[in-house]
């Protein structure tokens, strides 16, 4: 597998030892209580805008070669990062690569507004250089991948569907943010909108006591401030990547899914409708597996994210 990592950028961020030291520190900062040892490393693939920054996971003995590779997708405005306690079981038997879609986390960000199309073909690009697909670049494909997305990587994984689906074999789509045509411009104006950063002096310190200090969210205060450290990664155009999910033609886009699909429903997501709603638009789609997660919502990721890895690894196996 090819993992670029430019020489511009290796120099501003770390010379080559550190980077090889960081990747050992992940490793035991996220050690499970599996017996299987987990190698985790930071890497860059090439797209449009610059680089994609990506955390891959897998089984350090190799055990996991067997395996078609899992793409984990996030919401905006995170980044990979969200899938972290996720990943580290999931990556018990195979290679799970956690990116950042362009303008989140640390890869690049687009030089204007983008559509779901212009951080698809991002996402397209950055696995085509690594070698994944038809005809990659320098070296023999290796084949597809498997997609998992949520809220705005949803999205994302339809335009690699729709532009590269020869890099696709399956797809897991919870919590997907579909609304009728005639709502998504309301949808638009109501969260797509520029952050006052740099009008409202008291901005980022309320959001923080929001978001970490009174937080009613059961995850541990310091995994909040890694999701409110990404939100600020994310700058002033943090709104960018809602602004393409409601500018987005979804009915089009989910009817063009030709793979097999499973939708883990979980209950007590804002999503849960509109990703029954979804799944109704599929017509194309090999075929469409629909799971009900009762009780969990976006929290288990980091919670108790062996819930859904046992709902969703079974069908994933499947010959």
């Amino acid at each position: 597998m090819t993992r670029t990592i430019s020489t511009a950028r290796r120099s501003i961020l770390l010379g080559t030892a550190a980077i090889t030291l960081m990747a050992a520190n992940m490793s035991a900062a996220r050690a499970t209580d599996s017996n299987v040892k987990i190698k985790c490393w930071r890497h860059y693939a090439d797209c449009r805008y610059g680089q994609i920054h990506m955390v891959s996971a897998e089984p350090a003995d190799g055990s996991g070669k067997g395996k078609t590779p899992l793409v984990c997708l996030h919401q905006s405005p995170t980044s990979g990062d969200y899938y972290r306690e996720f990943q580290m079981l999931m990556a018990r038997d195979r290679l799970v690569i956690c990116p950042d879609t362009s303008g989140y986390g640390g890869s690049d960000h687009p030089t204007s507004v983008p559509t779901m199309a212009d951080l698809g073909g991002a996402m397209v690009e950055a696995f085509v250089n690594m070698g994944y697909g038809k005809n990659a670049p320098g070296t023999k494909s290796m084949g597809p991948l498997d997609w998992l997305g949520f809220h705005t990587g949803n999205y994302v994984i339809t335009e690699v569907v729709a532009q590269r689906p020869d890099l696709v074999r399956r797809l897991i789509m919870p919590s997907i943010p579909y609304y009728a045509a005639s709502e998504r411009e309301a949808k638009r104006v109501q969260f797509a909108q520029p952050r006052p950063y740099f009008t409202d002096p008291d901005y980022v310190g309320k959001s923080f006591k929001d978001a970490v200090i009174d937080s009613k969210s059961p995850l541990p205060k310091e995994r909040l401030l890694d999701f409110f450290v990404e939100r600020l990664r994310a700058g002033p155009e943090s709104w960018w990547g809602f602004g393409a999910v409601f500018r987005y033609d979804a009915d089009a886009a989910l009817a063009k899914i030709k793979q097999d699909v499973l939708l883990p429903i979980m209950s007590l997501e804002t999503l849960a409708e509109p990703t029954r709603v979804a799944a109704k638009l599929m017509k194309n789609a090999k075929s469409v597996t629909m799971i009900d997660m009762p009780g969990l919502n976006g929290n288990n990721w980091q919670t108790s994210p062996e819930k859904i890895l046992d709902a969703i690894k079974p069908w994933l196996d499947k010959a």
